[in-house]
C-alpha cells in the first residue's frame, strides 16, 4: 500500500514519552475505531488536514502503538508542514487517503 515501506515519520506520543512512526499509530489506531462497518483515516491524513483545519479535528482521538494510551489528536505537537508533506510524498497518495 505504501509507496516506500521505509518511509517513517516519528511521532511523540505526550503520554509515554516515547516517538513511534505514523504508521504503527495508524494501524492501533484503526484496531481500536475500525469495528462495525466504521473506518479510521490514516494518521498522515489527519495531521495534514491538522496543519490546515485544527479546529475540525480537535475531537479526533488517536492511539499510541507504544503505550496503547487513547489520546486527543491535540496531544499530539503539531509538525512542520514541509516535514509532513515529504512524508506523504514517500507513501504515496493512495496510502495517504486510504481508511481503515
Amino acid at each position: 500500500m505504501r509507496l516506500s515501506e521505509a518511509a517513517e515519520l516519528m511521532i511523540y506520543c505526550s503520554r509515554c514519552g516515547n516517538y513511534v512512526n505514523e504508521y504503527n499509530w495508524t494501524l492501533e489506531t484503526a484496531s481500536k475505531y475500525s469495528v462495525k462497518g466504521k473506518s479510521t483515516p490514516t494518521l498522515i491524513y489527519v495531521l495534514l488536514q491538522r496543519a490546515d483545519h485544527e479546529k475540525e479535528w480537535e475531537s479526533f482521538r488517536v492511539v499510541c502503538p507504544r503505550c496503547h494510551e487513547t489520546l486527543p489528536i491535540r496531544q499530539i505537537p503539531q509538525m512542520e508542514r514541509e516535514q509532513l508533506e515529504a512524508y506523504a510524498q514517500e507513501v504515496g497518495e493512495a496510502y495517504v487517503n486510504f481508511n481503515y
